[in-house]
C-alpha cells in the first residue's frame, strides 16, 4: 500500500505546475467524462483566468442528464421502487413520489449550477492566482502538487462512490431474487452522486483557501518568534559592522512583510466571499434535501422494525443496507460541509 502511494505521489510530483489551473489538469478528463465540466478554466498570456468550452464535456453532460430523465420517467410510469420491493411501507408510493419530485428539482438546479457555474468558477480561481502571485513575491513557494493530488483523489472518489453505491443496492436486491428496478436505481444514485459533486467542489475550494491561509500564518509565525527573521537578516548582512543598521534593515523587512500579509488577508477575504456567493444556495438545498431524507428513512427503518421485519433476517439485512446507505450518505454530506467550514475557520483564527 505504501509503495502504491509513493508511486502515486511520484507521478504527480514529476509535473511542475505554474498555477492552480494547471494543477487541475490531471483530474480534468474525469470531470469531463462525468459530465460535470461543460466549461473549463485556462490562463492566458496576461495571467488572467478565462473560460473555455469543452465539446467532450458537453457530450457526456447531455448523455448523463438525458439518461437520468429517461430513467425517472420510466421509473414513474412503471411505479418502480427499491424499498417497497423489500418492505411495503405505510407511505406506499407516496414516499417514492416525494423522493422523485425532490430529486427532479435538485437535479434540474444542478444541471445549470455544476457544469457551467462551479466548473467555471472564474472569479474564485482568479483570486487564488492573484493570492499565489502575492505569496510568491514574499519569497514563499506554493506547492501546487498538493492541490493536484487533492483534486484527482476527489474526482476518483466521486466515480467510486457512484459505482460502489449502485453495486451494493443492486446486490442486496439480487440477493432476494427479485427484479432489480434499474431505472429507479440509477435515478436515486445519480441524485446522490450530484450532491457529492457539489459538496466536493465546495470542500476543495475550502482546502485551497485553507492552504493559502497556512502560508500567511507561517510567515506571521516567523515574525512573531523573530528568531527566523534575525537569522536570515544577519546571515545576509554578516559582513556589516554596524549592528544598528542591520537592526533597522531587519525592522523594515518585518514591516514590509506584515503589510504584505495584511494585503493578502484582504485578498483571502474576497476569495471567501466568492465561495459564499457561489455555493450558498447550493449548500442550503443540498443539506435541506438530505435532512428530509434522513427523517424519511428513519421513518422507514422504525416502521419496518416495529412491524416485525427483523424476524426475516435475509430481508431485514437487505432492507438495512438500502436504508443505511442513504442515511450514511446524507450524514456524510452534512458532516463534510460542516467539518471543512470549521477547519478553515480554525486556520483563520490562529492570527
Amino acid at each position: 500500500m505504501r509503495e502504491r502511494k509513493k508511486k502515486f505521489n511520484k507521478l504527480l510530483n514529476t509535473r511542475n505546475y505554474n498555477n492552480i489551473v494547471e494543477a487541475l489538469l490531471p483530474s480534468d478528463s474525469i470531470r469531463k467524462i462525468s459530465g460535470v465540466s461543460v466549461v473549463y478554466l485556462a490562463v492566458n498570456s496576461e495571467n488572467r483566468i478565462v473560460t473555455k468550452f469543452s465539446f467532450i464535456g458537453t457530450i457526456f453532460f447531455l448523455f448523463w442528464y438525458i439518461l437520468y430523465f429517461y430513467c425517472t420517467y420510466k421509473a414513474h410510469s412503471e411505479d418502480q421502487t427499491i424499498l417497497r420491493t423489500i418492505y411495503n411501507t405505510k407511505l406506499k408510493r407516496y414516499g417514492d413520489d416525494f423522493e422523485r419530485i425532490a430529486s427532479i428539482i435538485y437535479v434540474t438546479y444542478s444541471m445549470w449550477k455544476v457544469p457551467f457555474r462551479m466548473s467555471g468558477n472564474q472569479v474564485f480561481i482568479q483570486r487564488i492566482v492573484d493570492i499565489d502571485s502575492a505569496i510568491e513575491n514574499m519569497g514563499e513557494a506554493v506547492d501546487y502538487n498538493k492541490n493536484a493530488k487533492t483534486a484527482l483523489v476527489i474526482s476518483i472518489a466521486q466515480l467510486g462512490d457512484f459505482l460502489v453505491r449502485m453495486f451494493c443496492i443492486w446486490l442486496s436486491l439480487e440477493n432476494l431474487s427479485v427484479i432489480v428496478p434499474t431505472e429507479k436505481l440509477y435515478q436515486v444514485v445519480y441524485t446522490d452522486a450530484l450532491s457529492f459533486v457539489i459538496t466536493s467542489h465546495y470542500c476543495f475550494s475550502l482546502i485551497v483557501l485553507r492552504g493559502r491561509y497556512k502560508y500567511i500564518n507561517k510567515v506571521l509565525s516567523e515574525i512573531k518568534t523573530r528568531s527566523a527573521w534575525e537569522y536570515k537578516v544577519f546571515v545576509r548582512n554578516k559582513v556589516a559592522p554596524d549592528l544598528e543598521k542591520v537592526q533597522r534593515l531587519q525592522d523594515r523587512i518585518v514591516c514590509e512583510k506584515i503589510k504584505a500579509c495584511a494585503r493578502i488577508y484582504s485578498m483571502l477575504y474576497k476569495a471567501t466571499e466568492a465561495i459564499n456567493r457561489m455555493y450558498g444556495t447550493a449548500l442550503v438545498l443540498t443539506m435541506l434535501l438530505y435532512l428530509v431524507f434522513i427523517i424519511l428513512y428513519m421513518f422507514y427503518f422504525m416502521e419496518a422494525t416495529a412491524s416485525g421485519l427483523l424476524y426475516d433476517i435475509k430481508k431485514y439485512v437487505d432492507f438495512l443496507i438500502c436504508v443505511f446507505w442513504q442515511m450514511s450518505h446524507a450524514l456524510s454530506i452534512i458532516y463534510a460541509n460542516v467539518y471543512f467550514s470549521e477547519s478553515i475557520t480554525r486556520e483563520v483564527c490562529k492570527f
